[in-house]
């Protein structure tokens, strides 16, 4: 079972809207419904609000994630963070190896929605300049 449909079982077994979800993650209900739906990835900072969202325990967030308990790691956005809200992950170790790859692939395409996004708002921008000086 993929994390999309665990999120819409655990949502739905609460009784809970996607509205009702969206908002205490601080996310567009647009958005958090690509995320049920497996089109969009969670972001790590709106990752670490789901159990007080959902009304679960943070080792569910490991089982959604389907990460061994025996992992550890820590995810922080205190003074070592870059300012943006996203955090960092730090003193990552994990036996399986698997888990890992799906990280390092989520935060790569973390990386290249980014950088699609900000060619996509440059564009706009030069769009919304080049209509003002009309």
């Amino acid at each position: 079972m993929k994390i999309s449909d665990k999120l819409f079982s655990v949502r739905t077994a609460k009784k809970l809207s996607k509205q009702e979800v969206a908002d205490l993650l601080g996310m567009d209900v647009t958005t958090y419904g690509r995320v049920e739906a497996g089109k969009r990835n969670l972001e790590i900072d709106k990752l670490k609000l789901l159990p007080d969202a959902l009304g679960i325990k943070v080792e569910e967030i490991l089982d959604l994630l389907e990460i061994d308990r025996g992992n550890t790691f820590n995810i922080t956005n205190g003074e070592n963070s870059t300012g943006n809200g996203i955090g960092s992950i730090e003193n990552f170790y994990t036996g399986n190896s698997e888990a890992l790859t799906e990280i390092k692939n989520l935060y790569t395409e973390l990386l290249q929605e980014k950088d699609i996004m900000i060619e996509y708002l440059k564009q706009e921008n030069n769009e919304l300049k080049n209509l003002l000086k009309k």
